[in-house]
């Protein structure tokens, strides 16, 4: 046909203009409509040969407008645009003769692309073979899989979204009943029952509803999907009509949510509990480092203290891998090289594992640094060793292995992630044990999740490698089977630079006494108590605070350079911080240090991470103290 003309009615006048001048430019001749009267009656007066309606207009609904047009008109064709309309009145239009539909805002190249095919469409003969060919061209065209079913519930339609989401051709699917197959098995009893009203009233608790159900692909795995049905009447019998999303990255999505939730909420509540547990914590195991100096090797109080200590010890272990799992561990990233770490580690692991454990090292020569906190890393290896060894009772090999990898986009979308394609460092540690199913797999990095018999274990060992991992910028995964051992792989981006070395020179236990000045400024009593004695009983002078304002005062009236300023982070009324900034004037040659028991998402917010500060962590020892006010002065 060589009529190029095509009416557009929509009551926006910007979306006319801008679809006149794309049809222009096309070669179209396009005519314009504000109404749907405005439209029927240009219709009588000279027969377009496409018309591109909106089904909601001011004067009409767009169905209206296609029945003029179909009265006046049957072989010009309707392409309607539907944006605040159901797909299911995008479907009725289409039952009333329209050719196609398209979603605001829609793809312009889409809707060039189905204004050119209906007029190809018009040069066919009209027949019932035209008639089924125009509504594959409509299914071809949609985004979302569309299935007719007939009576007799066989399948009687099935458009190409429909063949890229369940994995069937049409060929394969046409004519099979749909229950049998893509519906699972423990669904069959509700859909013969819903579907036996559907047939004699097409009617059902399904109909005109918008579904999220699991189906059936061709390879027999379940699918999350959306399903719109509508019911339409066809020679005096019922058929349906389902309009099917992939709704399997949605729900991937949700699942991610919900895992950042629950790690925000375990986040909060580490965070909440750190900072008054490590006061309390860095009280025991600092008054039980004095009194183990000051009791004889023989008296029967030393074992005592050491098991107070042990077990203030362990409840630090537990709080910091509480924050490790949420993220809010204070790190200190360097740039690093996992082989040297895995070498350090190695005499230890083998120690851990034990001898019935066979530990082998397969390390890439060559391997790039990744930006990581040594410790960390340890943990991570010591995390997984011990959970690979809980997995080999009877003894069996652990392997650690390095990689330098290029990963793409592809790699990403396999692995279902979010993964910045470039170079990353890949460590896997693999075992021979018992290994995993998929239903465990799926919540071995949950907080406190364990199979393990009561006693024997917190749960945190995995999540807190996870946990480390995404602190990182990194990503863990698991591949395992029952009886077939388990391999995690952990991929951490890389960097460049020189490796840094892991342990800087320490100072003797010697050379940590000094007779400096230190301004103590703590709101916890027992902290201050603690620390004041501690630092006194190295020798230095020590003046005591409460807060920034009286930090403030003791430094204007102290006669005499003040040397070092040791303050918590934060304190109410002034933050360690703000106290840093307006106490640096009146002592300009003051060293400051700064200490705290929250987690870094708290912390970070005082300024005291930044590079070039120092800073040490609650709960904290005697001589790690000692050590860190030593190197601040130095």
């Amino acid at each position: 046909m060589d009529k190029k003309d095509i009416l557009i009615v929509d009551d926006d006048p910007r979306l006319r203009k801008t679809l006149s001048d794309i049809l222009k430019a096309k070669g179209y001749t396009p005519i314009t409509a504000a109404t749907g009267k405005e439209a029927l009656d240009k219709v009588r007066q000279e027969v377009p040969a496409l018309a591109l309606i909106d089904l909601k207009l001011e004067d009409m609904s767009g169905l209206e407008v296609i029945r003029g047009i179909k009265e006046c008109s049957p072989d010009t064709e309707c392409i309607v645009i539907t944006g605040h309309a159901s797909q299911e009145s995008a479907i009725e239009a289409v039952n009333l003769g329209a050719y196609s539909y398209v979603r605001k805002p829609y793809d312009m190249e889409q809707l060039l692309l189905i204004v050119r095919r209906a007029f190809e469409k018009q040069a066919a003969a009209e027949s019932l073979r035209e008639s089924e060919e125009k509504f594959r061209e409509v299914s071809a065209s949609a985004q979302d899989g569309i299935i007719m079913l007939d009576n007799e519930g066989s399948i009687s339609f099935w458009n190409e979204a429909a063949e890229r989401i369940f994995d069937y051709s049409a060929q394969e699917a046409m004519g099979q009943q749909l229950h049998t197959l893509l519906v699972p098995r423990s669904h069959h009893n509700n859909y013969r029952e819903g579907f036996s009203k559907f047939q004699a009233t097409g009617r059902g608790p399904v109909i005109g509803q918008t579904l999220e159900v699991e189906a059936l692909k061709k390879d027999g795995t379940e699918l999350p999907i959306s399903i719109s049905v509508s019911a339409t009447k066809i020679k005096g019998k019922w058929h349906a009509i389902g309009i099917v999303r992939d709704i399997s990255e949605r729900k991937r999505l949700e699942r991610e949510f919900m895992q950042a939730q629950k790690m925000e909420a375990v986040g909060r509540l580490a965070g909440g509990v750190a900072h008054d547990f490590n006061n309390l914590l860095t009280a025991i195991i600092g008054y039980s480092d004095i009194m183990l100096m000051e009791l004889s090797d023989e008296d029967l109080l030393r074992g005592h203290v050491s098991e107070i200590k042990k077990a203030g010890a362990s409840a630090a272990a537990l709080t910091q891998q509480l924050l490790t799992f949420s993220r809010k561990q204070v790190i200190h990233p360097i740039s690093l090289d996992l082989n040297a770490v895995i070498t350090d580690l190695n005499k230890m692991l083998v120690r851990v594992i034990g001898e019935d454990v066979t530990v082998q090292t397969v390390l890439a020569a060559d391997l790039g640094n990744v930006n990581a906190d040594p410790f960390q890393m340890e943990q991570v290896l010591m995390n997984l060793a011990v959970n690979a060894r809980d997995a080999m009772p009877q003894g069996g090999n652990l392997t650690i292995e390095t990689a330098g990898v290029d990963l793409d986009a592809a790699h990403a979308r396999a692995r279902a992630v979010k993964m910045k394609p470039g170079p990353y460092v890949m460590l896997a540690v693999s075992d021979t044990g018992t290994g995993m199913s998929e239903e465990i797999q799926k919540y071995i990095f949950e907080p406190f999740f364990t199979t393990k018999e009561k006693g024997r274990g917190t749960g945190l060992g995995l999540s807190t490698v996870y946990g480390i991992v995404k602190q990182n910028n990194g990503f863990i995964f698991c591949n395992s089977e029952p009886g077939k051992g388990a391999t995690f792989k952990i991929y951490l981006p890389g960097t460049e630079g020189e490796a840094e070395p892991l342990e800087k020179e320490k100072i003797s236990l010697e050379g940590l006494a000094g007779s400096e000045t230190v301004l103590l400024v703590e709101d916890d009593a027992a902290v201050r108590k603690l620390v004041g004695k501690i630092l006194k009983g190295y020798g230095y002078s020590v003046l005591e605070a409460r807060n920034g304002q009286e930090a403030l005062d003791v430094c204007k009236q102290h006669e005499g350079p003040i040397h070092l300023m040791l303050t918590d982070a934060v304190m109410p009324g002034m933050s360690g911080r703000e106290l840093a900034d307006r106490i640096g004037p009146l002592c300009p040659e003051m060293k400051i240090l700064f200490m705290s028991g929250y987690g870094e998402n708290v912390i970070a917010n005082f300024g005291v991470l930044e590079s070039g500060l120092n800073f040490i962590a609650k709960p904290f020892s005697r001589e790690s103290l000692a050590r860190k006010v030593r190197e601040a002065l130095d």
